[in-house]
């Protein structure tokens, strides 16, 4: 069961993006917001990807909105329900990072983010442009409302006045 939303401080500036039309069920949800910070602005995009999912759609479809969206100003954090695990080496995990590559986001998730009896993975994921963002931590939520945990990025770059939190899971 997957899907994707993003809860935002009625405070906060910020612009709902429409990518209704890259939507399509299990293989690529998204959601996007684009926050104005006093001094710049953020868009957060929430992706999820079913296990069962067709991989290479996935990667089309996340390129062709990274490429809609994208513009060398707007810092970005791409976060969700990816199922590829980051705790191993895999070929998705090789793919994936390589298209990031291309729009400068690395992931920032290294620790299990799903924990089961007999497994533990990193299915959900943080990707940011680390260059850009400055000081950041990420740390692991356990919330008690899924079989996945959730994870907070920080940006301590942001001064109070701008203080930004993204949870995800």
């Amino acid at each position: 069961m997957g899907g994707v939303c993003i809860y935002v401080k009625e405070s906060l500036n910020y612009v709902r993006l429409d990518l209704e039309k890259y939507c399509q069920d299990k293989n690529f949800e998204v959601c996007a917001i684009k926050i104005h910070l006093d001094t710049k602005s953020v868009c957060i995009i929430a992706i999820y990807r079913a296990p069962c999912g067709n991989f290479d759609l996935f990667l089309s479809k996340l390129d062709a909105v990274l490429r809609n969206l994208y513009t060398v100003t707007l810092n970005y954090i791409v976060c969700g329900d990816i199922n590829i695990d980051y705790l191993i080496n895999s070929d998705r995990k090789g793919r994936l990072d390589a298209l990031l590559k291309t729009y400068k986001l690395t992931s920032v998730v290294n620790f299990p983010t799903r924990i089961q009896k007999n497994s533990t993975t990193a299915i959900d994921n943080i990707f940011i442009d680390t260059s850009k963002t400055g000081n950041y931590s990420v740390s692991p939520i356990i919330n008690g409302l899924s079989d996945h945990d959730a994870q907070l990025i920080t940006l301590h770059s942001c001064n109070s006045r701008d203080h930004l939190q993204k949870n995800i899971g």
